[in-house]
């Protein structure tokens, strides 16, 4: 995977910022106001290499340097507008202002668009009921549709299960702990996967969840991480950006081990980020522009996961050292039986 800090020395972004205060937190990531208004503006490739065209605009509720929700969607902006795609994104665009910014790009003549929030689908089915040839998407996860608005789910109850099998080989107690920004049915999925991805490999494993109430609140989730540490939890997976880090830090305090989410955050605590949940939209974009191209992008719920490479698991060198190649090689047994259909990971919201 190209990281963010190479696809900026390769790419000069336009970057649009708006000025409004923190107004709400996003679906597993946090706000940042800015001081600027956006402005669409086109940025393009000089030598595409695929078919896919279209002009694509993405718009971010935070800023691109978070190692997550938000980095990644980006790098996979990025990735096609290497490919010769044209690609505008906007940054921190608060929910007040979002209706503004796509009906900018939908002006502007951008045929698929993007608004990476749960939180901007009221304003998505709003400004698409005034814009009927143009194709916009938001990350909903809950398979609600039209015509010209289509959703994403973000399967990483898949890529959990994997990281339950790595935290069980880690673990001395066999006591995960899951760090949730809400008490949802993305966060409640991913720790049951991880639970049962666990119990494949330790029968004996435990799971004991909390739900921080927060997306962004770093010091609550510390805390509420070394409250589950008292009760002997020494391995941590995250559903959101502010339980992640917590967790992380967390980890660093007590002398256990944390998953990375959405990103790669191995650079947060090298010591003990075992493993990286990766959501490669590059595939995910791709589909999107093939299906507005095609005339196939109506009424479409995208439900992509490890088999299409959009939801990937990543152990950083150190630990596979650590694991050993005999672990390493289950974890990536595992994926293949994924990617191959003969193992289906469960899903349990509730």
């Amino acid at each position: 995977m190209i990281t963010s800090s190479t696809r900026s020395l390769q790419a000069t972004l336009t970057r649009f910022l708006v000025a409004a205060p923190l107004i709400l937190l996003v679906a597993c990531g946090g706000e940042t106001p800015t001081t600027q208004t956006p402005s669409p503006e086109t940025t393009t490739a000089a030598s595409p290499t695929t078919a896919v065209s279209g002009k694509f605009a993405l718009i971010l509720p935070g800023l691109p340097t978070d190692k997550s929700w938000n980095q990644m969607a980006q790098e996979s902006a990025l990735a096609l507008k290497e490919k010769g795609v044209d690609v505008a994104i906007s940054e921190a665009v608060p929910v007040a202002n979002v209706e503004k910014v796509l009906r900018q790009y939908a002006e502007a003549g951008y045929t698929t668009i993007v608004a990476h929030s749960f939180n901007y689908g009221d304003a998505v089915f709003k400004v698409a009921k005034e814009f009927p040839k143009v194709n916009f998407a938001y990350a909903g996860g809950l398979g609600k549709v039209t015509e010209n608005v289509a959703d994403f789910d973000q399967e990483f109850y898949e890529g959990a299960y994997l990281i339950g099998k790595v935290g069980a080989q880690l673990s001395k107690t066999g006591k995960l702990g899951a760090l949730y920004g809400f008490d949802i049915p993305v966060c409640k999925a991913m720790g049951a996967a991880a639970l049962a991805g666990a119990k494949e490999v330790r029968p004996d494993a435990t799971l004991v969840s909390t739900a921080v109430g927060n997306w962004s609140d770093v010091a609550k989730a510390k805390e509420a991480a070394l409250s589950q540490a008292d009760t002997g939890v020494d391995f941590w997976i995250g559903c959101g950006d502010g339980p992640t880090l917590g967790q992380i830090e967390a980890a660093k305090a007590k002398g256990g081990f944390s998953s990375g989410y959405v990103g790669d955050m191995s650079a947060l605590g090298p010591e003990v980020v075992a493993v990286n949940l990766i959501w490669d939209m590059e595939p995910l974009f791709t589909r999107m522009l093939e299906d507005t191209q095609n005339g196939t992008f109506a009424n479409q719920y995208y439900q992509m996961g490890v088999k299409e490479g959009v939801i990937k698991v990543e152990v950083p060198p150190a630990f596979q050292e650590k694991l050993g190649a005999e672990k390493v090689k289950l974890i990536e047994d595992t994926k293949a039986k994924i990617v191959a259909g003969t193992l289906t990971v469960p899903f349990n919201p509730k």
